[in-house]
């Protein structure tokens, strides 16, 4: 490669574009002299930072991503689509400036005190790590750079992109370097900052990553060889999957999970704790291992309510498919499990159902007026919030945090039940999980929530979840789907399900073509609904001549546009069936490298499979 050229930001568009070359070797700070900054606590910390705030993704962006089959909004992603592009892909100074900053306070570290300059450099690594993890998700193989390149570094600044296989070992002997460094708990603010436990929750989520895409992938243009060596270390989806599981299982059984019941949304804990986590003011550490901080005195808020509200966020009749019935029996085996209207889908279900997806005795949480504390009211089911019937509640606390920016609720990062999900995948992936593994991973999140244990590492695999998931292989395929299934129930709407899908080779169902549109409650015909049986009519769906009805308006819905029903004029309520974009398998896994890149590096810059940028360099 010559070099990697990044388009300077918007603000300085207009005048020229700049190399990364720019961002990976100019000074950080003019006034910044590396022969005296680093050298305290405070400056380290300062410069640390930036870190949370330049690579932490935002709350709103996890929380609310769009892209999966479990649950949408009213608009559609690119990947959805099938609209990205070369050409409105960009890499802007916020790329690569990050992992610039982070190499050059590694080499100009000058703090005495070895304690201190141990744990900022721990956070450093965690930093590049989670970096780099972040890139190759997207791009595949990316140039790895461990140190701080100037401007006559021909040779690095040169150098082609490197196998995914080699960043991703490097990201792993990063956090293993990080483990290391950290401190076990900060003095303060602890829930807020990397420690060992984030370190580890980082490597066994991108070794996961990693070892799931290359099990999936062998032998496609994105992974042509599984089994590589790099600096005398052979690396493989086994490989990875054992790192991912040697990661997650020094956490077993050293936290819990939450089971607090303060705003007393139901009279059990049970039916109460998994939402209330996701609406707490503050982080608890029990489960948290790491939580972005919203605070209405620090000024920082989140939009997640208000973008719940406005985007409709609704889950799937696909989503719902996936829990379990109370007693631990999936769905299809209830009478009728395919037409069951919108009351009947919530009953004798996983608590975890109506605490995620508002059913038809789901509370609202609000401010009481004389006490000032929250606590549950009655909520009606409302159009303005979802589009198909599934409206998801998870994230949605009182009406004061429905405002564009006014949520103050923590978000968690990382949190024991997905290092508990990524053992259990890992040890099913590798056809290794023992009963012992089920009884200490999904069996303690299965029990938050009142559902039976698992026990025993399943052998009959589910038609349903095999329907959903055609890809899965391996001599423990029956574990492997229902330990989707679990992590599919828990971890809905953190940011996780696009990724999943794409990791286990499962792309297609990203699109709205290939699942029929996004499909919701079931309405066997056209006219008026009482949905939760309260004896007032709560919606009305027609065709033509709008009917005189007691709907509210906005649950007045005629069939046409994006609405349909998915048997004509009975079936799944149903948005974007007429969405046409059919998936790639040998393109869509990865994201296009900016062309414009490619035609400032004279081609030395490579194109991911599959992507056609029109530069022509002959």
């Amino acid at each position: 490669m010559k070099k990697i050229h990044i388009p300077i930001s918007l603000l300085m568009a207009a005048v020229t574009l700049v190399s990364c070359e720019d961002f990976l070797t100019k000074k950080p700070e003019t006034s910044l002299s590396p022969g005296t900054y680093f050298s305290s606590d405070k400056e380290l910390e300062l410069w640390t930072n930036k870190f949370y705030s330049d690579i932490v993704p935002e709350a709103d962006d996890e929380a609310v991503i769009n892209a999966d089959d479990n649950g949408s909004t009213s608009s559609l992603s690119a990947l959805q689509k099938g609209t990205r592009t070369p050409s409105s892909k960009s890499w802007s100074n916020s790329t690569w400036k990050p992992l610039r900053d982070i190499n050059y306070m590694l080499e100009n570290m000058r703090c005495e005190d070895a304690g201190v300059r141990a744990r900022y450099e721990g956070v450093a690594y965690f930093f590049r790590a989670w970096f780099y993890y972040n890139k190759v998700r997207q791009y595949g193989d990316i140039p790895w750079y461990d140190h701080v390149i100037g401007s006559s570094d021909t040779e690095d600044l040169n150098k082609p992109r490197d196998p995914r296989g080699y960043v991703m070992l490097k990201v792993l002997q990063d956090l293993d370097r990080a483990y290391e460094l950290l401190p076990a708990k900060w003095p303060s603010d602890a829930v807020y900052r990397v420690s060992k436990d984030a370190a580890l929750a980082l490597k066994s989520r991108a070794a996961l990553y990693e070892g799931t895409f290359r099990k999936y992938h062998a032998g496609t243009a994105f992974v042509p060889v599984d089994e590589q060596t790099f600096d005398n270390v052979t690396v493989s989806s086994e490989w990875f999957l054992g790192q991912a599981a040697d990661a997650a299982g020094k956490m077993l059984g050293t936290r819990k999970l939450y089971t607090g019941n303060t705003f007393g949304l139901s009279p059990r804990a049970t039916d109460a704790s998994y939402r209330e986590y996701f609406l707490l003011e503050d982080a608890e550490s029990d489960e948290t291992i790491l939580s972005e901080r919203y605070n209405v005195d620090l000024k920082v808020r989140h939009g997640i309510q208000f973008t719940y509200k406005a985007n409709h966020r609704s889950a799937t009749v696909r989503m719902v498919n996936h829990y379990l019935q109370k007693d631990g029996k999936p769905i299809q085996e209830r009478q009728g499990w395919e037409t069951m209207q919108f009351y009947e889908s919530f009953i004798d279900r996983d608590p975890r159902m109506a605490q995620t997806i508002q059913g038809p005795s789901t509370p609202a949480l609000e401010i009481d007026a004389k006490t000032g504390k929250p606590g549950p009211v009655a909520q009606k089911i409302d159009f303005e919030r979802t589009f198909n019937g599934y409206r998801i509640v998870k994230y949605i606390s009182d009406s004061g945090h429905e405002g564009a920016s006014t949520s103050t609720t923590d978000y968690p990062l990382f949190r024991y039940a997905e290092v508990l999900l990524n053992y259990a995948e890992a040890k099913a992936e590798l056809g290794q999980l023992t009963d012992d593994d089920v009884q200490k991973t999904i069996d303690v999140i299965r029990a938050r929530v009142g559902m039976p244990a698992m026990a025993k590492v399943p052998t009959t695999v589910d038609p349903l979840m095999a329907e959903y998931y055609p890809n899965a292989k391996g001599t423990q395929k029956a574990a492997i789907l229902e330990v989707r299934r679990e992590r599919t129930v828990e971890l809905i709407c953190e940011g996780f399900r696009q990724w999943d899908l794409l990791r286990w080779g499962e792309g297609k169902w990203l699109t709205p073509k290939s699942t029929g549109g996004v499909m919701g409650i079931y309405l066997p015909g056209l006219g008026e609904y009482d949905l939760d049986k309260d004896g007032k009519i709560d919606l009305c769906i027609y065709q033509g001549t709008k009917p005189s009805t007691t709907a509210p308006a906005a649950n007045t819905i005629e069939i046409a546009g994006n609405y349909s029903l998915s048997n004509g004029t009975s079936g799944y309520l149903t948005y974007y069936a007429a969405e046409d974009y059919v998936w790639d398998e040998g393109r869509d896994y990865l994201w296009p490298i900016p062309a414009d890149q490619r035609s400032l590096t004279h081609g030395a810059l490579t194109q991911n499979p599959g992507w056609d940028d029109g530069v022509n360099f002959d």
